[in-house]
């Protein structure tokens, strides 16, 4: 009696199916893996922003001046700041706010309406937008806007 050496050309092509198949559910998990980069990417520059407004409005209200119009970081970075006393007095601009902001990679922060917004370059869509005359952040990061 002769002793089977090795696989059947059957058993190999079963294998190398099962391995297809398995590849073909894989794939579209890690494909959409840059659009989850861009969407996280895009909350820690809402983290960013919402963190310099407050930083900044403190600095403001520290140097005890309704009257002062800028404030200088401890970079150096000088950030224009609304005067007053009203409910938005010492929150940063939206030329502030992009100056205040550290952005690198591929995103770009310009002022845009009257509000500073920050989006991936190609994302048009993604963005996230700080509107200067009541100090909210707003974000529109769905899968739908950065890319997926």
């Amino acid at each position: 009696m002769k002793q089977q050496q090795g696989f059947t050309i059957i058993e190999l092509i079963v294998v190398i199916v099962v391995l297809g198949i398995l590849a073909a559910t894989a794939i579209p998990r890690f494909a959409n893996i840059g659009t989850e980069a861009r969407i996280a990417s895009m909350r820690g520059v809402e983290g960013s922003m919402l963190a310099a407004k407050e930083i900044v409005r403190a600095k403001w209200y520290a140097a005890g001046s309704t009257s002062l119009s800028t404030v200088t970081t401890a970079d150096g970075t000088s950030v224009v700041v609304t005067t007053g006393t009203g409910a938005t007095a010492g929150l940063p601009t939206a030329a502030g706010m992009v100056s205040a902001l550290s952005v690198s990679g591929n995103i770009t922060c310009a002022v845009s309406g009257g509000n500073a917004v920050c989006n991936p370059t190609g994302f048009a869509a993604c963005t996230m937008t700080y509107d200067p005359t009541n100090g909210v952040v707003t974000a529109a990061v769905a899968t739908a806007d950065c890319g997926g």
